[in-house]
């Protein structure tokens, strides 16, 4: 009897505990997440991404749009005090030079590229503005691997001569905007190149060489002149640019500029295509010894963003698709929705794409004496 009471005991007490286990089991919180749950939270933390992402690209542009700024305020000051130091603005480049046989630096009107020198100077001496300002931009040891005192040579210059290539080779970080690319060195010589151009004024005849485009007046003005003939090496009366071919002995003075140095661009950055890069008609030549060319200077049309469907990338006005180099002469940039510009006083403006072209022009004049309403912003 007593086995029988024991035995019905030990049952319940069994029982009794197996059943207070899985009610505690039951009430016990589940441990993870459903396949739903964290497909909702993926797609809550994609949607944060997508509205910070244009936030973090934005801010990352103004600090590369300032920089860029900075370079240009950097350029700004090396050009006046080089003004301060000679009494005039270093002299635009040049090429071959003016003391060997045979230079042409003009050509009769009607006639196009007919054998006008070309493309690049005999001597530092007409090496480009940007090389004259390196000693007031802390860019003195550069300056000094160029060799003066050595004769000129145009046709058939042995490498390096004169030191040209050792300083093309020195990537100068201020002479890059870092929203288009660092400092970087093409072909087989890594020579640099130049992302900002001088401003020579008024130019007549086309905005992409050999395309006929030239603007209905007063943008425009023909026919079209090569940029190596006088019309157009930026010393022309009402028509000059702060940037001036010297061969001859042209030189640009502060007071030169009678329209007001705060109302006259000396220099701004340069349209390039993203795909043409140290490749282009206006990036294909080193940065100091370009000669006079679209590498390193520009004139008064509209400037154009580097991905604006007006600027034509390659080809020629028969087959756009034969991949040749296509000269631009307007200035440009890679920032969305304008470019910065440098101002002869030294102060930097960033003017945007939709500017008025005749607003435009007159600030790439320095003496047309039209009023300016606002800052070309």
């Amino acid at each position: 009897m007593m086995s029988t009471v024991r035995s019905f005991f030990v049952r319940m007490s069994f029982r009794t505990l197996a059943a207070s286990r899985r009610k505690r089991e039951a009430s016990t919180p589940r441990v993870g997440f459903t396949l739903v749950e964290l497909l909702v939270v993926i797609a809550i933390i994609g949607v944060l991404v997508g509205l910070l992402l244009p936030a973090v690209q934005a801010a990352r542009e103004a600090a590369r749009r300032m920089q860029c700024s900075n370079n240009l305020k950097q350029i700004g000051l090396a050009f006046l005090n080089f003004e301060s130091a000679y009494k005039k603005f270093p002299g635009g480049p040049y090429d071959g030079d003016p003391s060997l046989p045979g230079m042409v630096y003009n050509e009769p009107p009607g006639a196009y590229e007919s054998g006008t020198t070309c493309c690049n100077a005999a001597s530092p001496k007409g090496w480009s503005h940007w090389f004259a300002i390196l000693p007031y931009m802390e860019g003195q040891n550069v300056y000094n691997l160029a060799n003066f005192n050595l004769p000129p040579i145009h046709s058939g210059r042995p490498a390096n001569y004169n030191g040209e290539d050792s300083v093309a080779r020195a990537l100068i970080p201020a002479f890059y905007c870092p929203t288009r690319r660092g400092p970087t060195g093409y072909g087989s010589g890594l020579f640099g190149r130049n992302d900002y151009a001088g401003c020579a004024g008024f130019y007549q005849g086309e905005m992409h060489e050999n395309f006929g485009d030239i603007p209905d007046p007063p943008l425009g003005l023909g026919p079209r002149r090569n940029e190596r003939t006088p019309e157009n090496f930026g010393n022309v009366g009402g028509r000059k640019g702060f940037i001036t071919w010297s061969a001859q002995g042209a030189r640009r003075r502060l007071a030169d500029a009678t329209d007001g140095t705060s109302m006259s661009i000396l220099a701004a950055e340069k349209c390039l295509p993203p795909t043409r890069h140290g490749s282009d008609g206006g990036d294909n030549e080193r940065w100091n010894n370009a000669g006079w060319d679209e590498c390193v200077i520009r004139y008064h049309f509209p400037p154009r963003a580097d991905t604006d469907p007006f600027v034509i990338v390659t080809g020629s006005p028969g087959n756009l698709n034969s991949g040749s180099n296509v000269w631009r002469r307007y200035f440009g940039s890679s920032h969305p929705g304008g470019l910065n510009a440098l101002y002869g006083d030294g102060s930097v403006r960033f003017s945007g794409f939709t500017i008025d072209p005749l607003v435009w022009m007159n600030l790439c004049v320095i003496d047309d004496g039209r009023a300016i309403s606002g800052e070309g912003e």
